[in-house]
């Protein structure tokens, strides 16, 4: 089993997010040690990266296992018969790549995910890289003022953004793409471990804030969202095949740049989340 002394170093990418653990190998099994130190480093980093894994997909959904439980993932291909929180991402450049929006995963579900575990099994030879950005760091940079007023927001969350980027013949295959109720969350939240605050708005699933007219709502969002994407927010990482990255979905968000013409094959496991509070 990995072991505690197995970490030699973790290496921080970015002043706001991000960090590169070194000197593990994760087929070797994580014990509760070795766990311990890499969950305090997704709480401390929000989002972090191992690179030269040879996992297999057993492996795989046994780690995201020890941050929580596997999500069903019923929008995506699935990567296997064999589990069914397990998602196959391949597209070859012919496609539009999931994900290639900033935002946060799946904020339409009540209770959206906590985080994920992302495989690449083949990278481009260029292009292809994710971007993550923080919403701790996102939320400090505002005005006092600013945080005070957003505190006192909700937002309505759907999937009809989604639905209609994905829904084209030139688009990764999809299935569950039906508008469903939307979910109301704070626009700002405290996130349920570290107790910082981070905002919880993101283009791809946020219709509308609650309580104010179109035009307000409307000005309040780009404004959020135009700011949540400056780049001293935000981390990038370039894949590699065996290249590991886990985030924390409550806190980040993401962009899968779709800038390649080659095969980029991944799998993802979501690991199952709660309300979202203040």
């Amino acid at each position: 089993m990995g072991n505690i002394s197995n970490i030699y170093r973790v290496e921080k990418l970015a002043p706001a997010i991000g960090a590169e653990i070194h000197g593990v190998d994760l087929a070797q099994g994580v014990d509760d040690a070795l766990f311990g130190r890499i969950h305090d480093a997704l709480m401390e980093h929000q989002v972090i990266f191992f690179r030269d894994q040879t996992i297999d997909i057993d492996q795989h959904v046994d780690l995201a296992k020890r941050f929580g439980k596997p999500l069903y993932s019923k929008k995506l291909k699935m990567y296997s018969e064999k589990y069914d929180c397990l998602s196959l991402l391949e597209n070859d450049g012919s496609k539009i790549a999931v994900g290639s929006v900033w935002h946060t995963d799946n904020t339409d579900f009540e209770e959206p995910p906590m985080g994920s575990l992302l495989y690449c099994e083949v990278a481009p030879s260029v292009g292809g890289d994710t971007l993550w950005a923080s919403m701790y760091a996102a939320y400090d940079a505002l005005s006092k003022s600013t945080q005070e007023f957003l505190e006192k927001l909700t937002a309505l969350h759907d999937n009809s953004n989604v639905r209609r980027r994905y829904s084209g013949k030139d688009v990764i295959p999809m299935s569950g793409t039906n508008v469903e109720a939307p979910s109301e969350h704070p626009v700002v939240h405290r996130h349920p471990v570290t107790g910082r605050k981070a905002l919880f708005v993101n283009s791809n699933y946020t219709q509308r804030i609650v309580g104010v007219s179109d035009i307000e709502s409307r000005h309040i969002l780009q404004m959020l969202y135009e700011h949540c994407q400056r780049p001293e927010f935000q981390v990038r990482f370039r894949w590699r095949a065996g290249s590991l990255a886990i985030w924390d979905n409550r806190c980040t968000q993401h962009h899968a740049l779709d800038d390649y013409k080659e095969l980029r094959r991944m799998r993802r496991v979501q690991i199952a989340g709660s309300r979202i509070v203040l």
